[in-house]
């Protein structure tokens, strides 16, 4: 009898009724832990960097981007641009001078004359705070968790005492720019670029402002208005074009390409590319935005993806993402 009860049990354990449900693939997991994480889903928003406005402008390479790369918006054409600004989180009218909006965004897409695109992807900070997407879920399961009736002692600090990386990212000063022109950017992920005679090396891109980077400061920061940045770039294209240089960071050997966590020495090879002028504001930006993403995986001749896990995950994220926000 006590054997049939047995089996009895190990039967009724392993039905379909008794089954734990498989986790979520990491990508949804990602997707669902940010929207948890917003405390309640802001339909037609973003899931990140939520709060943005979209601008047109154009690139024109410098010739020094034909030497790295066949990439055909590295040669001698000008392309158009579409640029979205944005804050980080997920809050869509959280204030310019938030802490959690202080990562600050610029994505652009280029449009080349042939029809082909590509997207580049920045962020005010040259690393991430994790090393792999699956540090990232942990990360953001460990932050929400830490919220006020959540277990004590919040689950954060541990988690950061066994990431020196994250830990060094979420200490590193932020301070607010004057304006999205006076602000730096950085693209974190590594990609290979291929050159007209086969020579292929591997590059970070960045953003650096033709106005020179300027910062508020911080005992004024409390008392701006909460769409100061975005007002601010609002009347400043209204005066003329913003400016930018996009350049190349060459990595040596030894360089990490497979960890954001880590910049390059400041002493690398920078190779201009050339430069961006935002000359517009799209209409009805918070409408047009919706049906807009990024990729930042989207490859071209001469221009192909790195190592780097999180490029692969971060276009499954937004393959979610991007449906989900739809009307």
């Amino acid at each position: 009898m006590r054997i049939i009860r047995s089996a009895l049990l190990a039967a009724l354990l392993t039905s379909p009724a008794f089954a734990q449900p498989a986790p979520a693939p990491l990508p949804q997991a990602l997707f669902d832990t940010m929207v948890a994480g917003n405390g309640r889903v802001y339909p037609g928003f973003r899931v990140n960097h939520a709060k943005g406005a979209m601008y047109e402008g154009t690139f024109t390479p410098a010739p020094g981007g034909a030497s790295l790369s066949t990439a055909p918006h590295l040669q001698s054409t000008p392309s158009t641009l579409l640029i979205r600004y944005s804050n980080a989180g997920g809050i869509p009218d959280a204030a310019d001078s938030a802490a959690a909006s202080a990562v600050r965004g610029m994505a652009f897409t280029f449009h080349l004359p042939d029809g082909a695109e590509t997207d580049l992807m920045c962020i005010n900070v040259p690393v991430f705070p994790s090393r792999t997407p699956r540090d990232f879920l942990g990360l953001l399961q460990a932050a929400g968790a830490s919220k006020p009736g959540g277990p004590q002692p919040p689950p954060i600090g541990p988690f950061l005492e066994a990431h020196p990386e994250t830990k060094r990212f979420v200490t590193m000063p932020k301070p607010m720019p004057e304006s999205f022109a006076t602000e730096g950017f950085f693209a974190l992920h590594a990609y290979k670029v291929t050159n007209a005679a086969g020579e292929s090396r591997f590059v970070r891109f960045r953003v650096v402002p033709a106005a020179g980077t300027a910062y508020r400061a911080a005992e004024t920061v409390a008392a701006l208005p909460p769409n100061v940045l975005f007002e601010e770039m609002q009347a400043r294209i209204g005066a003329g074009p913003v400016r930018y240089r996009l350049l190349a960071q060459v990595a040596a050997a030894g360089d990490p390409t497979n960890d954001p966590t880590q910049a390059w020495p400041e002493d690398r090879q920078l190779v201009e590319l050339g430069s961006i002028s935002v000359t517009r504001a799209v209409p009805d930006s918070l409408a047009a935005e919706r049906k807009v993403g990024f990729l930042p995986n989207r490859e071209l001749p001469g221009l192909a993806v790195s190592d780097d896990p999180f490029l692969g995950t971060r276009a499954e994220v937004y393959g979610i993402a991007f449906p989900a926000r739809q009307p």
